[in-house]
């Protein structure tokens, strides 16, 4: 009987493992003019215009369970400029970086979820 419970209780504890999210690391993402990444456990966006091009940059940026909004961080200062997003409770799910070219469309990564 012992057996029998302690094998049902690593079959639990197997699932409960399992079904746990795999957001432990940052992720990132970029183009030729742009860095958009994660911090503080993904808790922030990040975005940096790294090309003296005068094109400005922006982190799209999603969170789990609100997927269908793409939340957006820009930095128009150019070259060498970075900006941070506010804290939010809620893990990034997921993050692309832009490069916004003037009528034309925008120069994005594809999207980094690790």
């Amino acid at each position: 009987m012992r057996i029998k419970k302690a094998a049902a209780g690593l079959v639990v504890a197997a699932a409960l493992t399992a079904s746990t999210p795999a957001f432990a690391g940052d992720i990132d993402a970029a183009t030729d003019g742009a860095s958009a990444s994660t911090s503080g456990g993904r808790h922030y966006a990040n975005i940096a215009d790294m090309k003296a091009d005068g094109h400005p940059v922006k982190a799209q940026y999603s969170y789990p369970y609100f997927s269908d909004d793409v939340y957006n961080l820009w930095e128009k200062r150019g070259k060498g400029h970075s900006k941070k997003s506010a804290y939010k409770s809620s893990e990034i799910w997921r993050i692309k970086a832009c490069e916004y070219i003037n009528n034309w469309p925008d120069d994005c990564s594809a999207w980094d979820s690790d």
